[in-house]
Parts: C-alpha cells; structure tokens; sequence
C-alpha cells in the first residue's frame, strides 16, 4: 500500500534544518551583510508558511504552493493598505477613517493636548481633536488640508469569532516615530465581549500589542477595522506585552461617532437607565439574563415598566446572560440613544423602548485639601474655571458643612454621601459651607448644578525641586 503524506511522521517532516550555512575555520573573508526584510513582507512568509502547514497535505504540492502564495499577496495588500492609512500621533498611534482626514486614536493617547502633528506615511499634519469618549478611550481628530487621504472601512464586529486572525498596526516602543513603517503583528482572536473598566465589550487579541500601538486599529484580513488597541494585560509591574491586548471594537464606535463629530472638542459621554439595580450572582444557578434587583420610584427604569424581579434577556439584538453582559452591552451605545429591551416576568415576555440616560457621574468641580487624617473636613483648595463650583459661587477656604441636605463632619463623609447619592451630570443640589470672613465664619448656602467628573482637568504631579534640600 502506498504511504500517503498524512501518515508521516511529524518529526520526520521537521527533522532538518530549513535552512544551513556552513563556515570554514580558515574563511577569512568577511561575511556579506544581511539584509533586512521589510516587517510586512516578512509577515507575509510567516503566514504563507501557516498556511502551508495547515494546508491539505494530500493536495498536490502545486495546489498547496499556490494557495499559499494566494494567501500571502492577499495578506501583503491588507497590510501595505493598513499601513498606509496607519499616523503616527505623539508616541501612540492612529488610523486614518475617511479620506478627507477624520483620524481615530485612543483618549488617554490624546488627552494632554488639543493640537497634534501627526505623521502619515512621509507627510506630517495639523491635527485637532474634535471629540472625546473619555470613558470609551477614544479621541477623534480632524486632520487639516486633507484630501484623498488612504483609510480603513469599519467591520461589523457582531460577526467576528473567537479564533478568528487579526492584524494590530502600531508605533510599539516609539520605534519607529521619527521615519520608519508602523509595525504590524498578526495573532488570533481570543475572546469576545470582555468588560474591563470603561471597556465594557472589548475584542481581545494575543496579536502582540505593546506601549505605542495604543490608538492603533487592530484589523480583519481583509484589511478592515475590528477595534482601536487600547490596553495590554502586564505582569511584574513589566509594561511589555503578555499576550492579552484588549481593543475597543468597531461598532461601538460608529455608534459614538455623530456625537463625536458634534463634540466641537468637548465630551462625549456613555448611556444607562437611571434607577436600576441587578443581581451581579447568578443564585439560581443559570446564565439566563440580567436579574433586576431593584427599581428606584420615579427613575427612568421604572417608568419603562420594569420592576424588581424582572430578568432581561435581550438588549436590541444581543442575548443577555446575565446581569454584567447586560451592563457591557449598555456601555457600547451613547447618551441620548433608544434601545429594545425583552424581558421576562414569572412566564410572561414583555418588551419596552428606553431612551438612555448620560452616564457622566456628577462633580461640585472642586478640588479638595489632601486628608491628613479621617476626621480632616472637607476644605475647597481649589475651584476650577468654567465648571460647577465656580458657575455657583464656591471659593478656595470654604468648608462643605452639609450636602443635599445631609451634615458633613468630614472629607471622607462627604466622599460616602457622594458616592450613596450616584449623583449625575446636570443634577441640582443644595450646599452648605462656612466661609471666614476676617475674623468671622459664617455660613452660606449654594444651589449646584453639578458638572461632570470627566470635565474635571487632569492633574500632573508635582516635579521636585532640585535646588531645594532635603530634609534630615
């Protein structure tokens, strides 16, 4: 009987070398210089060698080698059009969405300034961001005087698969900031729907992704957006890929991007149904939708028709298996946007329309003295411009004595009222703070239209001063 190729043995196949270069002790001449591959087409071989190995091995050789080499002019054009689309952004990264220069990136890549340069190809550009999710990690930018410029399409992430391959493209390390090509890594796709922190339904992806690829797209095949490559998984305080890299997925942001074109620079911000509370334990035991644990009187949630009990099972086209699922998926659409909910209650299926509330938690838009200790009070040491405090009337040195209307003895009381109270952006509370007056206190009262918590500016740590000398 003749022994077909499948019945080789595996380290038979793999038992020599590929390849084999042999050295006399006597060469004196000098070895000839290697040459460098570019990164794109050495991926190519490595895939075309993948695909080789998991070819039929009982086709004819012809077959396989032209399926192979299919593959990679396929993978080669995916790549040459990604990175042409590919801008370098600060030392993160960016793609390029339409022609006439809209550019996504990821916020905490963007954040420190509203006017970038950004690199695409050999040409450098002015760059202004026009709008950012800060919850979402995402920034869009407008690129100026841009015509005709290469970009990528979105995929439809709601049919991508686990196992599926991807691309991710980036500036990993800043290696290639100054002159060079992005780099480009290719691996599976590992899981689907991960919540973690803002990234409430996130692709992740073993594609090596590292410090510099943030902002980058991680790609289809076919050379299409499957999510913006936002966080790595590190170990050993190592800020270096472990092969988990977490990307904020397509469809999520082509739900955000009219209200990102609007933003005129400014916040975009995330729905949820005000008044809601579920049941993060599965206590029966089943993964069969999001338990309601209870409904707040005269909340969103309430006057949808639901009530404590209730399990949701499906939010517009995505099954619900429990109560974080539903959560995840909720944080994938804005503020302001109307949803399809299916629920059940006892053996009756009901539906209901909800329109989301803002998700931007509330802020007096003050910043605090630092606590020294737990009975330290709740001294203002700053008011920031344009926002909550200062629009009501709040100064540095006032000390907050009660919030809507309950007493305040303390920062750390303050910060439990606060955070009881799930306080939103727009709502209106009464404060009551002693303010000195020479050598008089007295008190005052203040109705605050609270700000949100991401409008609050970021602050940069204290450099030490290198003439001032330490303390002995």
């Amino acid at each position: 009987m003749t022994k077909s190729r499948n019945s080789r043995s595996p380290s038979a196949k793999w038992s020599k070398p590929m390849f084999t270069q042999r050295f006399s002790p006597r060469q004196t001449r000098r070895p000839e210089k290697i040459r460098r591959l570019p990164g794109r087409i050495f991926l190519s071989s490595v895939w075309a060698i993948a695909c080789l190995a998991a070819a039929d091995l009982t086709a004819a050789p012809s077959a396989v080698a032209a399926e192979a080499l299919r593959e990679q002019r396929y993978l080669v054009e995916a790549v040459s059009n990604a990175v042409r689309a590919f801008a370098f952004v600060g030392g993160g990264s960016g793609v390029v969405i339409s022609p006439d220069g809209l550019l996504l990136s990821n916020h905490h890549v963007t954040e420190s300034s509203k006017r970038w340069q950004v690199r695409i190809g050999g040409r450098f550009y002015s760059a202004t961001v026009i709008g950012n999710d800060p919850r979402g990690d995402i920034s869009l930018l407008q690129i100026h005087q841009a015509t005709n410029l290469p970009w990528v399409a979105f995929a439809d992430t709601d049919h991508l698969t686990v196992g599926q391959p991807v691309l991710a493209v980036g500036n990993a390390f800043a290696t290639a900031e100054m002159f060079g090509d992005p780099t480009v890594t290719v691996g599976i796709i590992s899981a689907l729907h991960v919540f973690v922190g803002g990234y409430s339904d996130a692709i992740q992806t073993d594609a090596p992704v590292n410090p510099g690829n943030s902002g980058g797209p991680l790609l289809t095949m076919d050379g299409k957006l499957a999510g913006i490559n936002g966080q790595i998984e590190t170990r050993f305080n190592q800020r270096a890929n472990t092969g988990i890299g977490l990307a904020i997925p397509a469809n999520q942001i082509a739900r955000f991007l009219p209200a990102l074109r609007a933003a005129n620079g400014g916040n975009v911000n995330h729905g949820f149904i005000r008044g809601l509370t579920g049941n993060l334990k599965e206590e029966d035991q089943h993964q069969n939708g999001a338990e309601i644990k209870a409904v707040r009187p005269g909340s969103t949630a309430e006057k949808a028709g639901l009530k404590a009990g209730d399990r949701i099972v499906m939010l517009n086209q995505y099954r619900l298996l429990n109560y974080s699922r539903f959560l995840g998926f909720l944080g994938t659409y804005p503020a302001k946007a109307e949803v399809s909910l299916v629920y059940q209650r006892g053996a009756e299926t009901k539906t209901a329309r909800v329109t989301l509330d803002t998700f931007a938690p509330g802020s007096l838009g003050v910043k605090f003295q630092a606590a020294r200790s737990l009975a330290q009070p709740a001294v203002v040491e700053r008011v920031y411009p344009g926002l909550a405090g200062e629009r009501a009337g709040l100064k540095a040195g006032d000390t907050i004595i009660k919030y809507d209307g309950k007493p305040v003895a303390s920062l750390m009381e303050l910060t439990f009222h606060i955070a009881e109270a799930d306080h939103q952006v727009d709502d209106v509370v009464k404060v009551v703070v002693e303010r000195k007056n020479g050598r008089e206190v007295e008190e005052k009262e203040f109705t605050v239209t609270l700000s949100s918590a991401f409008d609050l500016p970021k602050e940069r740590p204290r450099q030490p001063n290198p003439n001032q000398k330490k303390k002995r």
